[in-house]
């Protein structure tokens, strides 16, 4: 039985297939679960390429022992039944060894109880869910900072760097959204903020009109936008031909050109985000990196997720080297991963299986682009 090809890309992004030849019974492979269509499709191209990148290093040096790395993608939708659909795909599949996805809170829950009931590891480039590993048991790992961590520090920023006092919040209908919202909401409540307004938004629609007007009316001076990048930028752009000016702040999830491009670089300005990676930090492994990527892809910069789905690849593969092809091995090589020097940082799983993350890299629109600000904690 032969494998499907490594990757279909959404022709509706213009993107060019990427081309492999089957797997073969000597192959490791690795399978790779993300949204390749729909409003999500710029992420799922960012896992694809990133887990390739570390696959081909390999392959490049003669492979594992003479064994090829292979990558084999499969759409999900960004939709929780879709991911459950394509995790049996690859629970089933013995060839499958270990599996980077998916994108969302909500396709991740769905698909761990049939990834544990294959002892598949699974190492989330993104979900960042506080529940995500404990729900997930031993074979759930993630390598995005937890919402515990990284949405109390954007908090922090928004009151003690920004000095913003009375901030309205929009977030999205969804595990990962109701969360984000908590956790930001308690933050600023601390920190003695006062909340003017929270309104949520479901990730399919595309008129929030009637939300917007709620918050002018609150007339807040920062505006929190807690959703993905596609409902994001519509937010924005609409807040603007609102008259709503108030500064805007949000979470890595709108780090996105195609943010840009939707929102208008010009409505975007001085939106501060704060993520994992940038393509402009000046640490040596991340410039290295970067140029190992743009031989790849002349004239485009690595985007957060192309580092940590690389990352994660490279720690699969490591634990392919010391553990073979038993699953049970990988999965607990995977958890004796110590001080791993990533894109990303240094960094260790913990017994939680969540990477130990201490500081956030922050972005602003600055003349229409993402300008680094730089590495830190508020």
């Amino acid at each position: 039985m032969r494998a499907t090809p490594l990757v279909i890309l959404s022709v509706a992004l213009g993107l060019t297939a990427l081309v492999a030849g089957p797997a073969t019974a000597q192959d490791l492979v690795i399978g790779v679960a993300a949204p390749m269509t729909g409003n999500l499709a710029q992420i799922g191209k960012q896992f694809a390429e990133g887990a390739q990148l570390a696959a081909d290093e390999v392959n490049q040096k003669g492979g594992l022992k003479g064994r090829k790395v292979v990558i084999r993608v499969e759409d999900d939708k960004g939709d929780p039944k879709e991911a459950a659909t394509v995790a049996q795909k690859f629970a089933s599949d013995d060839r499958i060894l270990a599996v980077l996805g998916h994108y969302s809170s909500s396709a991740c829950f769905a698909a761990i109880p049939i990834y544990s009931k294959a002892h598949l590891a699974t190492i989330t480039p993104s979900a960042s869910h506080t529940d995500l590993t404990k729900q997930g048991g031993k074979y759930m790992f993630r390598m995005w900072s937890p919402i515990s961590v990284y949405v109390p520090d954007l908090a922090q920023y928004t009151v003690k760097k920004l000095g913003k006092k009375n901030v309205a919040v929009v977030y999205a209908q969804n595990d990962w959204g109701i969360q984000t919202k908590d956790y930001f909401l308690k933050e600023l409540e601390k920190l003695g903020a006062k909340v003017a307004a929270t309104e949520v938004v479901n990730d399919k629609d595309t008129d929030f009109k009637a939300q917007l007007t709620k918050i002018k009316a609150t007339n807040p001076d920062a505006l929190a936008i807690l959703t993905y990048y596609t409902t994001g930028a519509l937010l924005v752009l609409q807040a603007r031909n609102l008259g709503i000016t108030a500064p805007l702040v949000g979470t890595g999830t709108l780090y996105e050109d195609k943010f840009l491009e939707i929102a208008g670089a010009k409505n975007a300005e001085g939106l501060a985000v704060n993520t994992e990676f940038n393509a402009d930090d000046p640490a040596p492994v991340v410039t290295a990196f970067v140029a190992a990527y743009q031989k790849l892809h002349p004239g485009e910069k690595p985007e957060p997720y192309h580092a940590t789905t690389y990352d994660a690849a490279r720690i699969l593969i490591s634990a392919f080297e010391k553990a073979g092809t038993d699953r049970d091995l990988i999965r607990d090589a995977v958890a004796a991963t110590k001080s791993f020097a990533g894109v990303t940082g240094t960094f260790s799983f913990n017994d939680q299986r969540e990477r130990e993350a201490k500081d956030q890299v922050y972005l602003v629109v600055k003349d229409g682009k993402w300008s680094f600000i730089g590495r830190q904690t508020y």
